[in-house]
């Protein structure tokens, strides 16, 4: 009897090692998978894909924008991403790329077609707003959702007759002032720019002073184009 429970048990026992043992192999094969599968996977690819597609999204809006200022063409975004999503199967073919978009209507700005400018007051702007979806099927990527936003304010602060020179202050998207802005990016009608020198001020941090041959009206308008050729016209009210 003693001998017939120590065969069970060593039985038991056998049976045991061979579960364990199995499981021990399966796990392994699992996670030998696993680790082939995410080592041979281009994720760096996949994302360098999804960063080119999102930032010449926010690039086309931008210049979108530009050629509205230049143009009024209220049209022109919209004709562009149209053109874009047929460019992006040609540029990535085989990656089953579908960019679908939703121009901004309405809203505080007023947008249209998701273009929209406020001009001739004392601070002006002009901007642009378009939602974004992508998929790639080749990524198993569906519902990548982003906004691209283009804006320019320009702000005059104050126009001294008796100096010759008008205040200014330009901002963008974040409400940070654009720098590093020249004589060529501004214009004030019916006179002459000499100079246009930039200072920092506490309050709206970067000023633009605009230096011209003779004095301002004080209903000067002043026009400037950031360096995406956005352009903004502001009038002293």
């Amino acid at each position: 009897m003693r001998r017939l429970i120590k065969q069970k048990k060593g039985q038991f026992i056998i049976i045991a090692v061979l579960i364990i043992a199995i499981m021990m192999v399966s796990v392994g094969a699992i996670l030998y998978s696993a680790v082939t599968y995410y080592r041979h996977e281009p994720w760096e690819e996949y994302l360098t894909l999804i960063g080119n597609v999102e930032q010449s999204s926010r690039g086309l809006v931008a210049l979108s924008l530009s050629n509205h200022t230049h143009t009024l063409n209220t049209s022109i975004l919209k004709a562009n991403l149209e053109q874009w999503q047929i460019n992006l199967a040609k540029i990535y073919p085989g990656h089953g790329i579908a960019l679908t978009y939703s121009l901004a209507s309405g809203t505080e700005y007023s947008y249209s077609l998701g273009l929209t400018y406020d001009w001739n007051k004392t601070a002006s702007f002009s901007a642009a707003n378009v939602t974004f979806n992508l998929n790639i099927t080749s990524v198993g990527l569906t519902g990548y959702k982003f906004i691209a936003t283009a804006f320019l304010n320009l702000t005059i602060l104050n126009v001294d007759s008796t100096n010759n020179k008008t205040d200014v202050i330009v901002t963008g998207e974040d409400g940070m002032p654009i720098a590093h802005l020249k004589e060529d990016n501004f214009q004030v009608d019916g006179l002459n720019i000499v100079d246009v020198t930039s200072r920092y001020d506490p309050d709206y941090i970067l000023v633009y002073t605009i230096d011209c041959e003779t004095s301002p009206p004080p209903d000067a308008t002043v026009r400037v184009w950031d360096q995406r050729g956005i352009k903004v016209v502001a009038k002293n009210t």
